[in-house]
């Protein structure tokens, strides 16, 4: 028995789970290292350091099938040499690496997780399948023109295809490799310059030492909470012989442990970048130095979430942003804003994986947030919301059922995540009496007292007030983190035109159509969203409004 065996037999934990925590800590010394000695060396030498140190690590982790990551990204290579940067190229690219990770999961999933080579290999399919988009959008820009390209686009275009050196480094560099993030092509290459160290306005070493700080800490979580409520516990027959009100209760705290988890495994992969060099984002307003590049996790925004909307926005970000650029918005030739978030949370499970607890996690957010966005307009338009909001101990106490909202609904939405089969889904939501289903199934039937109570909307010329003035503002503020990108309220949602009320059919105005734009986009995606995509829709809605008003 190895020495790594017999440690992960001391704590409980799997020999692969502790490879992979081992694998990843190992890049903060390597990056150290390159800081001292490689930094400044020419680029192929990066390359290669990138590389080979990426390679040793991944079959230290995984082993000799580490050798799938090297197949696919030397048939990406390939691609890209024979097709270039084209349509075919792009093609050709996805269905590959989509389907080699999908043939990959069927031939290895189990009941469980499975750390396996099929984990990097879920991060690198996104990758290289983001590389030939890049490709082809450099091409593209080249022929076309770059102002035919969008904003989100010029910034990951590149007009040279990369060397298979290139894509080796890019793809082993040791802070992404694993569980991610992802970093694009074109802003590795300025990262491998031997002058971009020297460019950086400070040392990236305390900001990213607190992220690793921050993310053992995570890790102790859930090793100590795990040893009292496992991750299997809605299985258990523990769980199916608990109180309903005990299930209730320790369920949200069961929730926060298997959290902790992937909040660990981020932080400490961000911590890698940072510490490289590579998570620079740019210098802020005050001279704030901006660290936060390879973020995949908003900590502040997610733990002091006060409605679903946050928990998106703050949890797995840069596979969210990845997806929002490289599938939402490139789906707008489909003409449905719906269809093309249906199709990106598809694509989304699938990516995951092939059991259906995936499935149903996906469905379960959209649910959620679909019932989330109804209240929420109904609240941001009620005149007597409105006043009661003028009382700072009502705004506290909103904030405080908003969390506890979050808190107490999160767990049912995630046991499906958790559990992945159906045969512990289904007994696990029998045990609550399927409580969150019942919740949302019969929101439509007491939807129309919640208005009753509220009030209903407000006059147009009594909703056309400053920015900054509408009543979820006023119950958000200093939510989010330092530095964190300032996120526009989705609270008004068109009601439903089953509910055609005379304040309703007086028509909005177009700041009120772009509210609306940013609130359905950022299902995918918790960013602000793109200009241009805006610029589109805006378009659209104000045709739309020409054509009732004629």
């Amino acid at each position: 028995m190895s020495v790594v065996a017999i440690a992960a037999a001391a704590v409980g934990a799997s020999e692969a789970a502790l490879r992979l925590i081992l694998g990843q800590l190992l890049g903060y010394p390597l990056m150290l290292l390159y800081r001292q000695k490689i930094a400044s060396q020419q680029t192929t030498v990066q390359h290669l350091y990138f590389f080979l140190t990426g390679l040793l690590a991944g079959w230290w982790v995984i082993g000799g099938d580490v050798k799938h990551s090297l197949y696919a990204i030397m048939t990406t290579y390939m691609i890209l040499v024979v097709a270039g940067g084209t349509f075919t190229s792009v093609v050709v690219s996805f269905v590959f690496n989509f389907g080699y990770l999908l043939v990959g999961y069927y031939f290895t999933e189990s009941e469980g997780y499975d750390i396996c080579w099929t984990m990097p290999h879920c991060v690198l399919s996104l990758r290289l399948i983001g590389l030939t988009f890049d490709c082809y959008d450099g091409e593209r820009g080249k022929r076309d023109g770059a102002e035919t390209l969008s904003k989100d686009q010029q910034k990951s275009a590149i007009e040279e295809t990369p060397s298979l050196l290139e894509m080796l480094s890019h793809c082993f560099f040791i802070g992404g490799y694993f569980v991610g993030p992802q970093i694009q092509m074109k802003k590795y290459r300025e990262f491998v310059s031997p002058t971009y160290q020297e460019s950086l306005p400070g040392s990236p070493l305390p900001y990213g030492f607190k992220r690793l700080g921050l993310g053992l800490c995570y890790m102790v979580v859930h090793v100590v909470g795990s040893m009292y409520l496992p991750a299997d516990w809605p299985a258990s027959d523990s769980f199916y012989n608990s109180w309903l009100l005990t299930k209730m209760v320790f369920l949200p705290i069961w929730c926060r442990f298997i959290l902790a988890k992937y909040i660990f495994a981020w932080l400490i992969a961000e911590g890698v970048c940072v510490i490289s060099g590579l998570s620079f984002n740019g210098v802020k307003e005050g001279g704030f130095i901006d660290w936060k590049g390879c973020a995949n996790v908003k900590v502040g925004r997610l733990e002091s979430s006060t409605k679903f909307g946050h928990v998106i926005e703050s949890f797995n970000i840069n596979t969210n942003n990845w997806v929002a650029v490289y599938v939402y918005k490139r789906l707008k030739f489909m003409g449905s804003r719906t269809i093309s978030q249906v199709t990106t949370l598809i694509f989304l499970a699938v990516w995951h994986g092939l059991h259906s607890g995936y499935y149903l996690t996906f469905f379960n957010e959209f649910l959620t947030v679909k019932v989330e966005r109804e209240f929420l307009a109904i609240w941001s338009r009620s005149a007597k919301v409105e006043k009661w909001l003028e009382d700072p101990q009502i705004v506290l106490a909103c904030k405080i059922l908003g969390w506890c909202w979050v808190f107490f609904i999160l767990p049912h939405c995630f046991i499906s995540f958790a559990l992945l089969t159906y045969n512990k889904i289904l007994p696990a939501y029998f045990s609550t009496y399927f409580f969150m289903y019942v919740l949302f199934f019969t929101w439509p039937l007491w939807k129309g007292a919640v208005k009753d109570f509220l009030g209903g909307p407000k006059k147009e010329k009594e909703e056309k007030r400053p920015p900054g003035s509408s009543n979820m503002e006023k119950i958000e503020e200093t939510v989010e983190e330092s530095g964190d990108i300032p996120i526009k309220e989705d609270i008004q949602e068109k009601e439903d035109t089953h509910e055609k009320e005379e304040d309703i059919q007086e028509k909005e105005d177009i700041h009120e159509k772009n509210e609306n734009i940013s609130m359905e986009f950022d299902l995918i995606k918790g960013h602000e969203i793109d200009p241009e995509l805006e610029k589109d829709l805006t378009e659209d809605a104000e045709s739309k409004e020409d054509k009732k008003d004629v």
